[in-house]
């Protein structure tokens, strides 16, 4: 574990944030703690500062609970949205055209 007096950047307050949101999500904290503790993550100055705010909680799991999608899933459903758009398009287009 890093030196708790050592300061704190973004991306630890972000990291412990998720945490935080993770356990909130399968019931461990309730919206207040949540509250509370973000607001002390989003202002924590130091990792010890930042580590007493899940000491209480159990470590995650390695894997995420469920199935995650690869970012690039996201913008093959769009694509092949807007293609299919565009050709229903068309048909009707042609259809009120040419009766």
């Amino acid at each position: 574990m890093p030196e708790p007096a050592l300061r704190a950047s973004d991306d630890d307050r972000d990291a412990v944030l998720r945490v935080l949101e993770w356990h909130t999500a399968t019931g461990r904290l309730n919206l207040d703690e949540l509250d509370q503790r973000s607001t002390a993550a989003l202002t924590a100055v130091t990792l010890g500062d930042l580590a007493a705010l899940t000491a209480d909680l159990p470590e995650l799991p390695d894997k995420p609970a469920g199935p995650v999608e690869p970012a690039s899933h996201a913008r093959h459903l769009a694509l092949l949205f807007v293609i299919a758009f565009v050709a229903l398009a068309a048909l009707a287009a042609m259809m009120l055209l040419h009766p």
